[in-house]
């Protein structure tokens, strides 16, 4: 069933090509299906009342607004994290896709309140701006860690910066003063041994160092960007796992997925309504449709509906995974 999870959120229809060559060289850096390990380690690792961060947000050019893939898939992740743990998720993000993650949030069925509330009310989140400057960035790091505790921290389609510090679109151009320096708090994070888990579908996310040499080989223009830094698009921080989806709200939905087999309750993956409402509220406060970059829910250009009916796929594999490995274990016939 992990096989499954995993064939169906990396299943290559977006056109883009690399997500083949992309998945294959995570798999390699893991023993068994992705989803399913990166599953596991959060059931391992956190515990009810647990602190989980989750990072989201990419400024698309030319208006430099977010979009809906990273908000939408923290969002419904930051569901499964809550009905399946008990943990109490805190969102980064930079300080101009607040709102539209706060939105997502929202649509997910959590509140969103301060950091003191999300500490101590249940079912709730806040959503915390990240410096745009490295200096504070760093300042704000050993502030939040010491704070939360958190016991993992998760990237959802969040840019990551190249061996000069500067952040890139997939075709290369310079999104620097418009990304919080978020790649700090994982930096920190895992050096103090705290699980972290990169999302990502094009190779210039928050951990898709652990492949850089396949998105070199798989993803067009990704060794030189077109910006005056002369670098690559891939990042230089790594994370404990790597997710790949082929779209990044697909390997959130993926993970939900494994908690809900592993913890044999299928309520735990969000459903094609919360999809659905998750995506018509993200676009509604600002965040685009990347392709089109219209306000259209949806991501990468693949309409709403079409992710709620990955969701229902996904949802399905669940339901028969529980329900199937019941019955061979306690055959009824027998």
């Amino acid at each position: 069933m992990g096989e499954g999870i995993d064939h169906l959120v990396n299943a290559e229809i977006s056109g883009r090509g690399v997500i083949g060559g992309l998945y294959a060289a995570a798999r390699r850096t893991q023993d068994g299906p992705l989803c399913l390990e990166a599953a596991s380690r959060l059931l391992e690792t956190v515990r009810k009342g647990d602190v989980v961060v989750l990072a989201t947000g990419w400024p698309t050019p030319p208006w430099f607004a977010g979009e809906q893939d990273g908000p939408v898939g923290a969002a419904t992740l930051a569901r499964a994290l809550v009905l399946g743990i008990g943990a109490r998720p805190v969102i980064v993000t930079d300080p101009a896709n607040v709102d539209i993650c706060a939105a997502a949030i929202r649509g997910a069925g959590l509140y969103v309140r301060s950091i003191d509330d999300a500490l101590r009310l249940p079912t709730t989140t806040a959503v915390v701006p990240f410096p745009l400057e490295w200096d504070e960035a760093e300042v704000r790091t050993q502030r939040l860690l010491e704070t939360l505790h958190p016991a993992a921290l998760i990237a959802v389609e969040r840019p990551g910066a190249n061996e000069h510090r500067q952040y890139h679109s997939a075709g290369g151009k310079n999104l620097t003063d418009h990304c919080a320096k978020i790649d700090s708090l994982f930096a920190a994070a895992r050096a103090q041994g705290i699980l972290t888990i990169g999302i990502g579908d094009g190779g210039n996310e928050i951990g898709a160092a652990a492949i850089r040499d396949a998105v070199l080989r798989v993803v067009p223009n990704s060794g030189r960007c077109t910006c005056p830094c002369g670098g690559m698009v891939v990042p230089v921080v790594e994370t404990d796992l790597l997710i790949t989806g082929v779209v990044s709200n697909w390997g959130a939905y993926g993970i939900e997925a494994a908690l809900a087999l592993l913890l044999g309750r299928p309520e735990v993956l969000h459903s094609r309504a919360v999809d659905a409402r998750v995506y018509d509220l993200c676009a509604a406060a600002g965040a685009n449709n990347d392709g089109p970059g219209l306000l259209d829910p949806g991501a990468d250009a693949i309409s709403g509906p079409l992710h709620g009916h990955l969701v229902d796929l996904l949802g399905c594999l669940v339901q028969n995974g529980i329900d199937f490995g019941k019955m061979y274990r306690n055959p009824p016939y027998f």
